[in-house]
């Protein structure tokens, strides 16, 4: 089955106005079309919100409420509608009941408002004459690995159920951000919606993934936290998956790999400027473009925390780094990077996973390793391009401009990825950094493209 993949988020979801543009969109291809949705603007939040509250939560009260939301979309009432959204009503009563929620029963509620989502948007466009059907992930065998809160899709597996379940000529409506394993909801992660519709796109060998956000694709850097930012017209895959797993909130960071498996193009769009299905805001491929410059953009993340193995010799014991990182993998904390030097080995790891890492070292006894100290209040700032490491002088600019305003930077890592050059700073000199930076590869008018 070929045809598009279009994907909706949740910023495209806060009133009803928004289901029109929708519509308005999906009747622009002339392809039988894969839509995926997310929850509605700020309704994962609140399913989150009533999971960290449910000893108190007012279950029925809650789900009216959620109702209500839907049926403000819908414009009617609906009986299916509201069966969808009271789903969870035991499963609330009953974790409240327990007094804690479980990761697997987590997983489900939090992913409720997609389901809810795809039901709504499923029958506005029936009402609207747009020929389309519902298929969840577990009706169709979406396959994760099993892995509670940021689960990966098994691809093969997905893509002969996949393959078996949708027919050709058939326009769906599928929830995203959440897959099954033995029967059991696992969700993607915080933006996992993309990541859904990418992994569908390869099942079904599709043409091409349109995102639709409320933001025009890559910039050159947060205009959050830098002005004069650009546009960035055209990625690689590499380009975009540094961009995304050091702090860019564009994709999800998984969204490429799916895509790069079989050169499948990747549009994102503004819904909100959007003019036709082929004027996109980005554009990601397997080759992208090389800029004179060479940096396509820059990225940042505050989640970030080190831990600091210290030994006189520890970066020449056979085994150690080894032994350290199977011992926080068996506790579910991801290493992001490592950095090692002969009297230091530094894990670097998300701010989230601090306590339990305090934890885990805790209980570590190993003899070379004479002290550990834990880095915080730190910020990782990537910058990212093809070419970077191969062009002459990119990295002296790099630093000499963030040097230039008295910038200590703490540690430095290059050769990791062929496209980034990553670096730690204080995160209290985080944004003057990024300004430095920015400036050096970018300075200029503000309607230039990269």
């Amino acid at each position: 089955m070929s045809g598009f993949v279009v994907k909706f988020g949740g910023s495209n979801l806060k009133n009803a106005e928004d289901l029109f543009k929708i519509l308005e969109v999906l009747r622009m291809y002339n392809e039988n079309l894969i839509i995926v949705i997310s929850a509605a603007y700020n309704v994962t939040n609140q399913l989150i919100d009533a999971v960290a509250k449910i000893d108190r939560l007012d279950v029925d009260d809650f789900l009216s409420s959620l109702y209500q939301r839907y049926r403000s979309f819908l414009g009617r009432d609906d009986d299916q509608l509201k069966e969808r959204v009271f789903q969870i009503r035991n499963v609330l009563l009953g974790a409240k009941l327990l007094g804690e929620v479980p990761e697997q029963i987590q997983d489900r509620i939090v992913s409720h408002g997609e389901r809810c989502s795809s039901l709504m948007l499923t029958k506005f466009l029936q009402d609207h004459g747009f020929e389309c059907e519902e298929a969840l992930p577990e009706q169709f065998g979406l396959v994760t690995d099993g892995r509670f809160g940021n689960a990966s899709v098994d691809l093969e597996t997905s893509r002969k159920n996949a393959v078996s379940f949708f027919k050709k000529g058939r326009n769906y409506v599928v929830p995203g951000f959440y897959g099954i394993h033995e029967g059991k909801v696992t969700i993607l992660g915080r933006g996992g919606s993309d990541y859904t519709a990418t992994c569908l796109a390869y099942c079904l060998d599709a043409k091409r993934v349109d995102l639709y956000k409320d933001v025009s694709g890559f910039m050159t850097c947060d205009p959050k936290h830098v002005s004069n930012v650009k546009p960035v017209r055209l990625l690689s895959y590499d380009e975009a998956a540094e961009l995304s797993y050091f702090g860019a909130k564009i994709l999800h960071h998984a969204t490429v790999e799916p895509l790069r498996k079989k050169g499948i193009p990747l549009y994102i769009f503004n819904i909100n400027g959007f003019k036709t299905i082929d004027e996109p805001d980005t554009i990601i491929t397997a080759n992208g473009s090389m800029t004179e410059d060479v940096v396509k953009s820059i990225s940042f993340t505050d989640d970030i925390a080190v831990v600091q193995f210290k030994g006189s010799n520890v970066g020449r014991v056979p085994g150690l780094l080894g032994q350290i990182a199977s011992t926080f993998g068996a506790e579910n904390v991801n290493i992001k990077s490592v950095i090692t030097a002969q009297t230091s080995i530094n894990l670097l790891i998300s701010r989230q996973d601090l306590e339990r890492s305090r934890k885990i070292v805790s209980r570590l006894n190993i003899p070379e390793v004479e002290a550990i100290d834990f880095k915080t209040d730190i910020s990782l700032i990537a910058t990212v391009g093809n070419g970077i490491l191969q062009r002459h002088g990119i990295a002296a600019r790099i630093f000499t401009a963030v040097s230039k305003e008295k910038i200590n930077v703490l540690m430095i890592s290059a050769g990791a990825s062929e496209v980034t050059v990553y670096f730690i700073v204080s995160t209290a000199d985080r944004d003057k950094a990024l300004r430095a930076i920015h400036e050096e590869f970018f300075g200029g008018e503000k309607d230039e493209e990269c």
